[in-house]
């Protein structure tokens, strides 16, 4: 038996059934969303391996500019340099292992809190107090842990696995199915972070999950979208191109500054998402950019950490501070109302009365993100 099939015990079998046609499938197996093992193993093959988003170019404009986080216990610094280029590495101090630098901010030099060992902004050790006697010791062979890094679009992604595909590769479908929403042109106005009682594959599922908006959504996301608007196209891994009718992601139905001048032939309806595998769920209206990026906190708690894209000509506009703030207050809404509800799904998800319900046709596109997660995590086997 495969050790990954090994992991889903009994439930290895109903798999066959999620991946029939969604006319004829099931959901998966709880087990998917509640094993502990399969939690430790989605870690070195999924986020140890794939290429993942942690943020924004303008989030680290200066040099020296900073910000330190974990993805699954693997502490992350990524640092804009003085000659512009952005640096990544695992934050552990190459002495005891402690974390450099917490949060965000601007250092000239990254010195750890604990025994003073100083570090450039490329990584590199500068200065060791007190090692002078050590024989043999050679500041030259000692840095930061690199950790690979690559630019798209003001995005900056990171990979943690030295032997994955160049990100050129990586992100070449997505490229050509959302260049012409120039996040390039585009800049970070609005963040928020949120935080979810449920497994983080529910969260990316959910993202695509239509079956679901005109009832928990119905008063936001949901008060335009009709199922003969949803037009889905797959794409490889688990990726897609969504299209519908849901408008701009306003409490006024209505984009704050404008459209983005170069969506000036959609109509005002216009929305489209897409996924980028694991983690990066692309949303646009015909005023904004506004990508969902998944975090595992733990096997039962995940992160949503929201950005909204906004066209730079729209950044000097007056008031600009307060008005777009009706981003924020729609986003945070839209988090709340499925908050309750996804842990309600991990809670039933681990009930041992839970047998996996058919699919409907407006779920196809759950089942094409889970079954790209299934394939890689569990293979089909041929006989």
């Amino acid at each position: 038996m495969d050790h990954r099939t090994a992991l889903l015990g009994d439930g290895a079998c109903l798999l066959d059934q999620t991946r029939l046609p969604v006319e004829q499938a099931r959901h998966a197996p709880g087990a998917i969303y509640t094993s502990p093992d399969i939690f430790k193993a989605e870690k070195q093959e999924i986020f140890l391996r794939d290429w993942l988003c942690v943020g924004r170019e303008e989030e680290i404009a200066e040099a020296g500019d900073y910000m330190a986080t974990r993805i699954l216990d693997e502490p992350l610094l990524v640092v804009r340099a003085e000659d512009g280029e952005i640096n990544a590495f695992a934050n552990i101090c190459a002495h005891r292992g402690v974390e450099i630098a917490k949060g965000t901010g601007n250092k000239r030099a990254l010195t750890c809190p604990f025994h003073g060992w100083t570090y450039n902004l490329q990584g590199r050790l500068i200065g060791a107090p007190l090692m002078k006697e050590a024989e043999q010791f050679d500041p030259a062979t000692c840095r930061l842990p690199p950790v690979r890094v690559a630019r798209w679009k003001g995005w900056i992604f990171i990979n943690f696995d030295e032997r994955a595909p160049d990100f050129s590769t990586y992100v070449g479908q997505l490229e050509q199915d959302f260049g012409f929403l120039r996040q390039e042109d585009c800049r970070l106005a609005v963040k928020t972070v949120s935080e979810v009682d449920c497994n983080w594959k529910l969260v990316v599922e959910n993202l695509i999950d239509l079956y679901h908006v005109n009832v928990v959504h119905r008063s936001t996301n949901g008060r335009l979208f009709t199922k003969d608007a949803f037009r889905f196209s797959p794409r490889p891994r688990g990726g897609y191109v969504a299209e519908y009718n849901s408008g701009p992601s306003t409490f006024s139905r209505k984009p704050v500054f404008g459209r983005a001048p170069w969506l000036v032939d959609k109509p005002e309806q216009f929305s489209t998402a897409g996924l980028l595998a694991p983690n990066f769920t692309l949303f646009a209206r015909i005023d904004t950019v506004h990508p969902y990026v998944t975090w595992p906190l733990g096997l039962n708690r995940s992160r949503i950490v929201i950005y909204t894209l906004l066209p730079k000509i729209y950044f000097d506009r007056p008031n600009f501070a307060e008005e777009v703030e009706a981003y924020r207050a729609f986003q945070k809404q839209i988090v709340q109302e499925d908050s309750e509800m996804l842990a309600s799904l991990q809670n039933g998800l681990a009930s041992s009365r839970f047998t996996p319900g058919r699919m409907a046709g407006i779920e196809r596109g759950v089942q094409h993100v889970l079954n790209g997660y299934l394939e890689r995590m569990f293979p089909a086997t041929t006989p």
